[in-house]
């Protein structure tokens, strides 16, 4: 056994030698910074001093250096040398040449060649060999002698300064350090030892404390002094002491306790068996409140079921938990057999995964369910919790999600097939409208009316077909008759529900009978649109013939219409989901989207859409539009008047489809503008740069070149000419778009003559250097 003194001895030397060791590590590191920071002002003291002689000498020396009087800078070398301080003085003229040397540095085998090039005063540190080949450390200050008004240095002084005062200096600080730290270190081993003694003495006493209370005295007490933390451990001491007595008693005093709190074990047993009760109770709130079904299966029987169950499939708790319930027996085939086989595995401890099942409701609706399991103990024997997710609504949400990425899908091809088809209505139309121009018998003229509008509505619904995936809120609107509406839907529809009738051998019998009613207000295209679906429809429903009949009257402050129909008729299932998107009848003949486009054109007129039918009787469709009171005056594409002709123009056209640009030619020269084609973007580029032109009207997609690039091209050249862009893309165009690119207008595929001439004679009338007009 170590003894007590020798531990206490070796507890002093210790702490006496780390507080040395303490000391001696802060002395040094103080030594080290105050040694760094003495030698850093040092070097730049000298280093300041040897650039205010090296500038002195340089402001003595500019005049002699002017007139290359090498005698005046021998002898200002020689007189600046005179400071002790000075190794050498060198002054070099404007070629780089020693004009002037003095100091010991003229007997040395080395001298410091003269720096490349020296951007203002420096300083610099360079070895000096000497002739006995001793090497010394010297700083050299180089300052460039400046003349006022020219930017080359006309000579340069070169002064080196000996380190020696700096080592000196700094060997008179080393000697003061050394000498300061050897007092403090003895200071700090005598204190350290002292202080040593001073703590180590109430360890002791602690010491022996705590071997008496081993040996069971609790009656033992330190002496309270020291220092203030060596008094509180030794005030911490004898509480613990006393707090050992006074467990001591207490240690009596809980036995007896003890003793009590058995005699009421059998009172806490009966209450933790009620509040058992009451978790079992939370729980079984808990599973009824589920909104999933849960049930609980045991040897083919259903031993519980929540509220979820029985409000899914319309089954009580009373009928689920019958003997002669089967679970199994509410599922279809083949999935029964694959619920039995699961639920057996999870009551024999298996734990295959979840599966997808469907099931019947009382009602014979069908439920897709997910039923998942695992193996639980029920009143002692092993059993099976089984969980049926109603995955019914979630499936429902997810067609409509894929039916939502067909729609975005169509539209995205739709508005591809759409450009190439206003190129082609755009011929159509504007021909037609060339030849109604040139007159013709009052029937022929007529049946060319019922061409334009069948081909203006066309461009509507391809602008439509462009916007299938976008939603404009800019739709132009005007006062629209109902009645002349739905004679143009007759007019348009006339092939369908007669000649092909006819060629099928049937007949259909269209009566119209439309008074005269106030205007509403619309777009026509759009509620053409309506009737246009609403006969075609009809026409579907009677493949045997029929009577197709339309009304149009006026009551009160509403218009409305009838399209009556004596086909098939509908059930009330497909009533109700008449209007709803990708719904059809007609199998991969139809879209399903007519008549939601239909419901939606009426919706947006702030109108209603009624039907009523029955299987075998036929179909009413009742339609109501709100009367226009207001007066509404149809304007131009930005909403002023349409401008007219005011001087014939030199008009370039460029298209690369051959009938739209002859067609562009044939509408403005029949104005008396004079028009050039070019059949390609790159030519039409080249002809715009080498001729005048009043106006350039471009295609939008062409194969070599694009209209935006057409157009940036043609206003980097020629910034003074006005730009239309003529495009079936016109819906999909971003504004900004054609702001940058210089455009002044655009005029959408297919195009009315009179739109075309009207935007025309309106650019030409504009600022070309103020894009973006678009009609």
């Amino acid at each position: 056994m170590i003894p007590l003194w020798f531990k206490r001895r070796r507890l002093e030397h210790s702490f006496a030698v780390s507080t040395t060791l303490l000391v001696v590590l802060t002395i040094g590191a103080t030594a080290a910074l105050v040694h760094g920071r003495v030698l850093s002002a040092l070097n730049r003291g000298l280093q300041d001093r040897g650039l205010a002689i090296a500038n002195s000498i340089g402001a003595v020396a500019t005049p002699s250096l002017l007139a290359y009087n090498y005698a005046a800078l021998q002898i200002a070398a020689e007189g600046a040398v005179e400071d002790p301080a000075l190794l050498y003085v060198v002054i070099h003229d404007k070629e780089g040449e020693i004009a002037g040397v003095a100091g010991s540095a003229l007997y040395s085998s080395f001298f410091p060649s003269l720096p490349d090039e020296i951007d203002g005063p420096t300083s610099r540190q360079v070895n000096l060999v000497k002739e006995n080949d001793e090497t010394i450390l010297v700083l050299e200050a180089l300052v460039p002698v400046s003349v006022e008004g020219v930017h080359v240095p006309w000579g340069t002084v070169r002064v080196g300064l000996s380190y020696e005062s700096v080592y000196a200096e700094l060997r008179r600080l080393e000697t003061w350090l050394a000498m300061s730290g050897a007092i403090l270190v003895l200071l700090a081993v005598a204190s350290s030892r002292l202080m040593a003694r001073r703590i180590t003495a109430p360890l002791r006493r602690l010491s022996e404390g705590t071997v008496a209370l081993s040996m069971g005295d609790t009656s033992y007490r330190i002496p309270v002094s020291g220092g203030r933390e060596l008094a509180e451990l030794g005030q911490a001491f004898n509480t613990m002491m006393d707090r050992v007595q006074e467990k001591a008693v207490e240690l009596e005093t809980y036995q007896n306790q003890l003793a009590q709190l058995n005699a009421t074990l059998e009172e806490q047993v009966s209450q933790r068996t009620r509040a058992l009760e009451e978790s079992e109770a939370q729980y079984r709130t808990l599973v009824q409140h589920s909104p999933d079904s849960i049930l609980i299966v045991q040897n083919g029987r259903v031993r519980f079921s929540n509220r979820a169950f029985e409000e899914t499939f319309g089954i009580s708790q009373d009928d689920a938990l019958a003997s002669e319930f089967r679970l199994e027996g509410i599922f279809e085939a083949p999935h029964d057999g694959l619920v039995a086989e699961r639920i057996k595995a999870w009551e024999h401890g298996d734990a295959p995964g979840s599966a997808e099942v469907k099931a019947l409701d009382v009602q014979g609706k069908t439920r897709e369910l997910e039923l998942r399991g695992s193996r639980i103990e029920y009143r002692g024997r092993p059993a099976a919790e089984c969980l049926l997710v109603d995955m019914t609504e979630t499936r429902q949400l997810r067609e409509r999600l894929n039916d939502s990425e067909r729609l975005r899908a169509l539209g995205e091809l739709a508005s591809g097939v759409a450009h190439d088809f206003n190129n082609l209505l755009g011929a159509i139309l504007g021909r037609i409208q060339l030849l109604r121009r040139r007159g013709f018998e009052p029937d022929v003229d007529r049946d060319m009316a019922v061409v334009e509008k069948a081909a203006m509505d066309g461009r509507e619904t391809v602008r439509r077909i462009q916007e299938f995936s976008r939603v404009r809120t800019d739709r132009p609107v005007s006062t629209v008759d109902l009645s002349e509406i739905i004679r143009d839907a007759v007019e348009i529809t006339r092939t369908r529900w007669k000649n092909d009738a006819q060629r099928r051998n049937i007949a259909i019998h269209v009566h119209l009978d439309c008074d005269d009613v106030p205007p509403v207000l619309g777009n026509a295209h759009e509620l053409r649109e309506v009737y246009t679906n609403l006969i075609l429809n009809a026409v579907d429903a009677m493949p045997n013939g029929g009577d197709l009949t339309l009304r149009c009257s006026s009551s009160g402050d509403l218009v409305h219409s009838e399209v009556v129909d004596t086909g098939v008729g509908m059930s009330d299932e497909i009533r109700r989901h008449l209007f709803d998107p990708f719904f059809t009848t007609k199998g991969q003949g139809g879209t399903g989207l007519g008549m939601s486009v239909a419901y939606g054109i009426v919706t947006r007129h702030e109108g209603t859409i009624e039907v009523d039918s029955d299987l075998g009787l036929g179909t009413k469709f009742t339609l109501g539009f709100p009367v226009c009171r207001a007066s509404f005056e149809v304007k131009g594409g930005d909403g002023a008047d349409l401008p007219h002709l005011v001087r014939p123009g030199r008009i370039l056209v460029i298209d690369d489809e051959t009938s739209i640009a002859q067609l562009l030619e044939d509408a403005l020269t029949g104005v008396g503008h004079t028009v050039e084609i070019a059949v390609s973007g790159r030519e039409g580029v080249e002809m715009a740069t080498l001729s005048d032109f009043d106006l350039v009207m471009t295609d939008l997609g062409m194969p070599d070149m694009s209209g935006w690039e057409v157009a940036t091209t043609i206003r980097r050249e020629r910034p003074d000419v006005p730009i239309v862009l003529v495009t079936g893309w016109g819906t999909t165009l971003s504004a900004e778009e054609v702001e940058r690119c210089g455009i002044n207008a655009v005029v959408h595929k297919p195009f009315e003559i009179q739109e075309l001439l009207d935007t025309a004679s309106k650019v030409l009338r504009i600022d070309p250097r103020s894009p973006g007009s678009q009609n």
